[in-house]
């Protein structure tokens, strides 16, 4: 009887109309609760009813949400991972039995669909638990006249297990059939007349942040919108408050060592303020932005050590397929102490971040932003059109740019082409932070040509950075007639030879890189967006 049974549901499944790709999600307004939307659609229409199942959740991110940004979304259940279309619905890979594993990076999984997936997307992010959810679902069947399925309903409760909320998310999953999108339209509209919301997603939209640890939509780009006849003033202090809430969301994940990259992002909002203090000039008095640049340059000095040492851990894999084979485990005795190191300067970088010295910095900057007033007398810009400043300071420095850029020549000296990386940083900084006062596909336009070129000179400064460090590490060790260190000396020996001709082939495309930036094109585009004349 049993075996009947179960195969007369399988045939039912199998002569059911394939599903669309698409699934649309509503949540419910707050005058409607799931009890009464349940009866409403059950009196209002044909319905056949399937038991409710629970099941238990964790939601899987980037910091930065990345597989979400990918319209993904990584979920663990009991000892299974399943990777989602959040668009489709559709499971995209699948690992199962994972009791042994408790993956942080996706190197952490077994070789397997999964992580080839995730791999691109997250790179050196770790995936961090956004939300633990016990989900009640009911599945409805929409039938038409004929009895035929024609629509598929969930209704989902959604409980946040890691949070304050007592209250549970409804969310409805409308999922058309192939061959029924007519029906489909018809109760969607019927939908809009209970009052249901659409929205753009499954859980992740109705997890939101949880605790608000995690900020939903955190991007470490400069984020402000200006108006060209805003003062100057007014805008610096939107720009300035959105690196400091940059700073102060990646705090967390230095001191709990989550992933290398809520340093990086830390560091650079530092470094834009530091730059912004110096190159948005007289918005504040001298006296102030003196003593702000100080202690935005106590704060970089604070970190430089540890991330100089991450970013040199985190090119051992690269570095050791730079070598043949068998010279590659010659680097292990400078990884390691790297390694060694790296826990020291940890320590000693959250113990700064945790300092009443670094919180009063903070309070005192946070305290300033908020208060501050123009005194045209000590601030000579701060009531200019912020349009005004905008074009004058990027023009400037766009001028500068050029004009060391046409220096260069195949036999200039490194400090010299490390003056002009810095050059472009800064002009990279000021169209980052009024970016909003311009066309945006032009600025855009602007922006890429000159990313290129920084892309050929921090990579060149980046390989000789390394070559000096690697000369440093071999002139503090003692080789002597150890064999192990005799392979540390021909492999770290080695790694310098490559890294000098890896240095001198960027050193050669420079100028094809610089002729894009400065062609007619880009510097007639230019010309017309940031100068006067």
């Amino acid at each position: 009887m049993l075996e009947a049974l179960i195969q007369e549901y399988f045939a039912y499944i199998k002569q059911m109309p394939a599903p669309l790709e698409k699934s649309d999600y509503y949540t419910l307004p707050d005058n409607l609760e799931r009890v009464e939307l349940l009866r409403r659609l059950t009196t209002d229409h044909s319905f056949i009813l399937d038991p409710p199942h629970k099941k238990k959740e964790e939601f899987l991110d980037t910091f930065d949400r990345r597989l979400h940004s990918a319209n993904l979304v990584l979920i663990k259940e009991g000892s299974s991972y399943y990777l989602r279309d959040l668009i489709q619905g559709r499971t995209v890979a699948l690992l199962e039995d994972t009791k042994n594993i408790n993956p942080k990076f996706w190197w952490d999984f077994p070789k397997c669909s999964l992580r080839a997936e995730i791999k691109p997307l997250c790179d050196i992010r770790a995936l961090l638990s956004l939300a633990k959810i016990e989900r009640s679902i009911a599945t409805l069947r929409l039938l038409n006249k004929d009895k035929k399925t024609v629509l598929l309903t969930y209704i989902k409760d959604l409980k946040m297990l890691n949070s304050s909320e007592t209250k549970p998310n409804i969310v409805v999953q409308i999922k058309q059939l192939r061959g029924y999108e007519e029906q489909a339209g018809e109760f969607k509209q019927y939908l809009n007349t209970l009052g249901l919301e659409v929205t753009d997603g499954d859980i992740i939209s109705a997890a939101g942040s949880i605790d608000g640890k995690y900020p939903l939509n955190y991007s470490s780009k400069i984020n402000v919108h200006l108006k060209p006849g805003m003062k100057s003033l007014e805008a610096a202090k939107l720009i300035f408050q959105n690196l400091l809430e940059t700073m102060r969301v990646n705090e967390f994940g230095i001191i709990e060592d989550i992933d290398t990259e809520f340093l990086h992002d830390f560091r650079v909002a530092v470094r834009r303020t530091r730059s912004a203090l110096s190159q948005i000039k007289a918005v504040f008095s001298l006296e102030d932005t003196l003593k702000f640049k100080d202690e935005f340059s106590a704060i970089g000095k604070a970190t430089n050590e540890l991330r100089d040492l991450d970013v040199y851990l985190l090119t051992e894999d690269s570095y050791k397929n730079m070598l043949p084979e068998d010279l590659r485990a010659g680097l292990d005795p400078l990884f390691g102490s790297l390694a060694e190191q790296r826990k020291k300067a940890k320590k000693v970088c959250a113990e700064f971040l945790e300092s009443d010295t670094y919180k009063e910095s903070i309070k005192t900057w946070d305290d300033f932003l908020r208060n501050t007033e123009s005194d045209p007398k000590l601030a000579p810009n701060s009531e200019r059109p912020v349009i005004d400043l905008a074009k004058e300071n990027i023009w400037k420095k766009y001028s500068r740019v050029i004009k060391l850029g046409r220096k260069i020549q195949s036999n200039t000296p490194d400090p010299e082409i490390h003056r002009l990386r810095i050059e472009c940083k800064k002009l990279r900084y000021l169209l980052e932070f009024f970016s909003s006062l311009f066309p945006e596909d032009d600025i855009k336009t602007v922006i890429q040509h000159l990313k290129k070129l920084q892309d050929n000179l921090g990579d060149f400064n980046d390989l000789y950075v390394q070559q000096q460090s690697l000369k440093k590490f071999l002139n503090q060790t003692d080789i002597g007639y150890d064999h192990s260190k005799q392979k540390t000396l021909a492999a770290a020996g080695g790694l310098v030879s490559v890294l000098y001709q890896r240095q001198n082939n960027l050193r050669k495309k420079f100028k094809e890189n610089f002729d894009e930036f400065s062609d007619k094109e880009t510097t007639v585009l230019s010309k017309k967006l940031f100068s006067k004349g």
